[in-house]
């Protein structure tokens, strides 16, 4: 009996030894995850009828996002469009505020936005759509989330953008030029009467 008892307290003790063992072997295993998690908090986000450059009124759309803990800030946002046509977007932060967003495209290179914010509420986008080297639009809007310039590099010069029959255009030597986007370059139609 008095063997029976001894073996029985020595396994009680291995499995207890080995719990603590596996207890400390975990923790300090999640020891980096602590340290990201003290410093970084995952969010999820989902929203609906998102538009922007270059996806038209995506459905179902969901993000993850990397926010600092301290500062609330928001650093990185990774979109999905869940639609199976856009690959997504990536957002970028600093300091809480979006200053980049990278837009995949299936077969093309990405659309980038950088966003200068000025006074108050306004702010500039300065796009390039992929196929340049350079900035190829610049959207201006004011305090009031209203658009106040809309122009397009071509030809190596910028142009305003107007709105004509529901089409963007450019004037050329006082002609009013329909603008087409060939290979995400700024091309026009032949001229047309204003």
């Amino acid at each position: 009996m008095k063997t029976a008892t001894k073996i029985l307290l020595v396994v009680v003790c291995l499995l207890l030894l080995t719990d603590i063992c596996w207890r400390v072997w975990a923790w300090s295993a999640d020891a980096k995850l602590r340290a990201f998690s003290n410093q970084f908090k995952l969010e999820v986000y989902h929203t609906n009828n998102v538009s922007a450059v270059g996806i038209k009124e995506a459905k179902d759309v969901s993000a993850v996002g990397i926010r600092e803990t301290k500062t609330g800030r928001l650093l990185l946002i990774d979109w999905d469009y869940g639609d199976g046509l856009h690959p997504g977007e990536l957002s970028y932060f600093s300091e809480g505020t979006n200053v980049l967003n990278v837009y995949f495209r299936t077969n093309k290179p990405p659309v980038y936005r950088f966003i200068f914010h000025g006074p108050a509420k306004s702010e500039t986008w300065w796009m390039n759509m992929g196929s340049e080297s350079s900035f190829t639009m610049q959207v201006s809007y004011d305090t009031n989330g209203n658009r106040s310039n809309f122009e397009v590099l071509y030809n190596n010069a910028w142009y305003p953008i107007e709105r004509k029959n529901e089409h963007n255009g450019i004037v050329i030597n006082g002609n009013w030029r329909q603008l087409e986007f060939t290979n995400d370059a700024a091309a026009i139609e032949s001229a047309t009467n204003r």
